[in-house]
């Protein structure tokens, strides 16, 4: 018979391994996602466009699209969410084309863009400095960022003295709360795996999930900025927003009843395009 030390041993241990393997399985899936590649091309909604490509910092290759405006001296980044592609945020600011030049691009190990792990915005940033600079080799020496969800927090963390404004629909308010409200319905259970998986990001990817803070970064930005977000939004809730208005007391918020995540523009219609044109006509 087995002293009964080892059989609590083994009765903690097992149980803490399977957990260990369940979390490091868990955050591969989510820091290496699977690719979403849009069918559809600015040219079906009528803009023509230019693919084109360009290296971050650290060397990955990013895929975007750049759509001229010959009538216009005026350029916007637009950024996607976690884990589509250039092509889904297009959808929701293709009337953007009108008014403005824009660059459209694959955020790391997402699209048609290289890399192998997504951060959630912790490198996604210098993707961002890296669309930025590829439109100062196009001449133009200040830019407008536009980011939905992730693509919202990485455009608030970025420090670049080109982006003159900043719209941001439907971003988090830091990585720790996120997860902490997606894992919810795991209960207790959701604290370790979150710690373990922080743990694997630093061990892995170099990356301090503690740091992936818009709401930190946010307080230093001086430049005009709407934050948009969705009063019923499930994914990121409107409280991330609230959260970053309080830290950018100058900053626009504009809350969309009965929105969900992603459904800001469809729900606000003709009234959502309106108000971010002027905004960014005002400040650019």
């Amino acid at each position: 018979m087995k002293p009964a030390y080892m059989i609590l041993w083994r009765v903690l241990a097992y149980p803490a391994l399977v957990y260990l393997v369940f979390s490091l399985i868990f955050f591969y899936l989510y820091v290496h996602p699977r690719r979403h590649i849009s069918e559809f091309k600015p040219s079906d909604f009528g803009s023509k466009f230019d693919q084109v490509r360009f290296a971050a910092s650290d060397g990955v290759s990013l895929a975007g699209w750049f759509i001229p405006n010959k009538n216009s001296k005026k350029a916007l980044v637009i950024c996607h969410g976690y884990p589509m592609d250039k092509g889904n945020v297009y959808g929701m600011t293709y009337f953007l084309a009108k008014d403005f030049n824009l660059l459209l691009f694959d955020f790391r190990a997402m699209g048609s863009s290289g890399g192998f792990f997504s951060t959630a915005g912790a490198k996604e940033t210098g993707d961002v400095d890296a669309a930025i600079a590829f439109l100062a080799d196009k001449g133009f020496k200040k830019v407008g960022l536009f980011g939905f969800s992730m693509g919202a927090s990485a455009i608030l963390m970025s420090d670049n003295p080109a982006v003159a404004a900043r719209v941001a629909d439907s971003p988090f308010a830091d990585i720790g709360g996120e997860l902490d409200y997606i894992f919810k319905e795991y209960g207790a259970f959701r604290y370790p795996l979150i710690r373990l998986m922080k743990v694997w990001s630093v061990l892995f990817l170099g990356v301090n999930m503690d740091r992936v803070s818009p709401l930190r970064r946010a307080a230093g930005i001086r430049t005009p900025l709407l934050l948009i977000h969705g009063a019923s939004d499930t994914q990121v809730p409107v409280q991330a927003s609230l959260a970053l208005k309080a830290a950018v007391p100058g900053a626009e918020l504009w809350i969309i009843k009965g929105a969900d995540h992603g459904e800001t523009w469809a729900a606000a219609g003709y009234p959502y395009e309106k108000k971010v044109i002027e905004f960014f006509q005002k400040n650019l």
